[in-house]
């Protein structure tokens, strides 16, 4: 632990900090300045997270050795934090519980009777790491194995609006399109936007592309082979069409240049399971009640069985945007809003018939959206209550997606509650189910290849798709209310270890530390060295002193009027959705 001169040190650059702040003009101060990033960095505080999934590290998590050759590495390296993901996607666990049914295999292969987090607090706390727990929070089943809690308890899964879209030739013949982002589908044709782009194929015959003006007049149909090294685009505001395979054949049979073309959209609300336009993970519903209790008394048992000193939320939020349309919400929505819905879910949202289109907003939509965030908030005060109340010297943490102005899609506001929300698609009240309050330390997946705003510039891309940008927009919607970490993805950065060493440094200036997703890349890559050349040293995690945070909370308020506008919002680009982060 560090000495009480250390403390004094510290709290006097707070009250310098304060100060500058307090003599800044009103428009500065509306900035809401991130002086704990700032504080954090100058004395040498830094949290450095390793996560280590559960199903990806099987092979040396499921032994004593494999555990301890691990943390070895991690603490060498620099690591302050080990993140053991102990419930994972299936809701299956990886320690011993008498609660959750054991992850006993893995692609088709047995997996050890053994405690993965008995093991790692053991070895961790040896080698002087924090050893932290992560559930997969609402994720209570695998879609591609069909397991978990979910497909015993169907009725606990949320219920989702299931979108189809499909291309109609002008001869009436239709085929199923989806777009790039969407779940993968085998043989069905992909949509690509106006920021669409096509790389050119080896193999005459294999895929086929159409163009489409905005109008829905096909105005080429090409055959990606004779593309050569030049990719191929959409026309301006319109989309491009890839079809392979048997799609190749229909495409080849009712598509020609000149042909008007359209899209149309088949829903219907199913148990998640049964919807194909979600993801791998069976989401249970937040709002059901035996869900919601048996969700919080895994939280419960883990906080009280093991002396972890983190319990790490993820996937603590709604599949997508098209969740979560049961009864229950339902009856709990109109509870909550004071009247009736007439027309459910349309009065909330409808799918766009186009694959990668926004949805169209119904009359309900901002109120869902605020109802959804404050259901999720509720529940991480209540889970945090408990894990406060079994082992209070326990930290509650959560790791998020940093792609905070569309973060709404799965019900979560993970800002400050004193951070104005002013986007067009919130309440005037949204910013009030900020959640960050409730934790001690953030985690925010900035799951972009390129590491700073610089670098994106001279590549002529997006800044907004960078780690900087990313981890500057998570500190300042937190508004110096927690110690927030930027998450790279190592797999971002597959044979570039140079970027991945800088996006790291960046990570470690824009925010107040670096989460590393996933150790399993960092033994693929062979990046041991990487790590120990960018981070060296091995400092203390800011989330380590709960008093000097809770003193930045307070310095934030003395500078910043509650509701006053971020100004600098408006110089920081958009950061984009990524697949992946919590």
């Amino acid at each position: 632990m560090m000495t009480s001169e250390w403390f004094r040190v510290w709290r006097r650059r707070l009250l310098f900090l304060t100060a500058c702040c307090l003599t800044q003009t009103s428009s500065a101060a509306d900035r809401a300045p991130s002086f704990a990033r700032t504080l954090f960095y100058y004395t040498g505080l830094q949290g450095r997270v390793l996560w280590i999934d559960a199903t990806a590290n099987l092979a040396r998590t499921t032994t004593r050795e494999g555990v301890a050759e691990m943390v070895n590495r991690a603490r060498t390296a620099g690591f302050t934090t080990l993140v053991v993901d102990v419930k994972p996607v299936s809701g299956q666990v990886v320690y011993r519980s008498t609660i959750a049914e054991r992850l006993r295999s893995w692609q088709g292969r047995p997996v050890p009777d053994f405690d993965v987090l008995q093991a790692f607090i053991e070895e961790g706390h040896k080698a002087g790491l924090e050893v932290a727990a992560s559930l997969n929070v609402f994720s209570e089943g695998h879609k591609y194995y069909r397991v978990g809690k979910a497909y015993a308890k169907r009725d606990w899964q949320a219920t989702v609006l299931t979108v189809r879209r499909f291309l109609r030739a002008s001869d009436g013949s239709d085929t199923p399109v989806r777009a790039d982002d969407d779940p993968e589908e085998a043989g069905v044709p992909i949509v690509y936007g106006p920021d669409g782009i096509i790389s050119g194929a080896t193999t005459v015959g294999k895929n086929l592309i159409a163009t489409i003006e905005h109008t829905g007049v096909v105005s080429a149909i090409v055959d990606t082979a004779l593309l050569g090294d030049e990719p191929l685009g959409p026309p301006e505001t319109g989309h491009m069409v890839s079809f392979s395979s048997e799609r190749r054949t229909w495409a080849v049979a009712h598509l020609r240049p000149g042909d008007k073309l359209g899209f149309r959209v088949s829903t219907q609300l199913l148990p998640i399971a049964d919807a194909p336009s979600e993801r791998i993970a069976a989401f249970v519903n937040p709002l059901h009640p035996e869900a919601r209790s048996y969700t919080l008394s895994l939280i419960r048992e883990v906080a009280a069985k093991y002396p972890v000193d983190a319990i790490v939320m993820d996937r603590m939020r709604y599949p997508s945007i098209f969740a979560d349309f049961s009864p229950i919400s339902r009856a709990a929505f109109e509870r909550w809003l004071g009247r009736s819905v007439a027309r459910w879910p349309q009065d909330i949202l409808e799918a766009n018939p186009v694959p990668g289109e926004p949805v169209i907003r119904g009359p309900l939509f901002k109120p869902w959206l605020e109802f959804r965030a404050r259901v999720i908030k509720e529940y991480l005060a209540e889970a945090a209550a408990i894990v406060r109340g079994v082992r209070p010297e326990t930290r509650i943490a959560a790791y998020v997606g940093s792609w905070f102005a569309s973060y709404y899609g799965v019900g979560v506001n993970w800002a400050s509650e004193r951070y104005p929300v002013l986007f067009t698609w919130a309440t005037p009240s949204y910013g009030d189910t900020g959640y960050v309050e409730h934790l001690d330390w953030l985690t925010t997946g900035c799951y972009y290849g390129i590491p700073t705003r610089a670098g994106a510039r001279a590549l002529g891309l997006n800044e907004g798709a960078t780690v900087e940008t990313a981890a500057a927009l998570s500190t300042r919607v937190t508004a110096n209310a927690v110690p927030v970490y930027a998450g790279l993805y190592a797999l971002n950065y597959e044979q570039r270890p140079d970027d991945f060493a800088q996006a790291v440094d960046t990570a470690i200036r824009r925010s107040a530390g670096v989460m590393i997703f996933d150790v399993s890349h960092v033994y693929t890559y062979g990046w041991w060295p990487v790590l120990e050349k960018a981070l060296q040293g091995r400092p203390y995690a800011p989330h380590a002193y709960l008093d000097l945070v809770s003193q930045l909370r307070t310095a934030h308020d003395a500078v910043t009027a509650p509701g006053a506008v971020d100004v600098i919002d408006r110089t920081l680009p958009v950061v984009p959705y990524q697949s992946g982060g919590g």
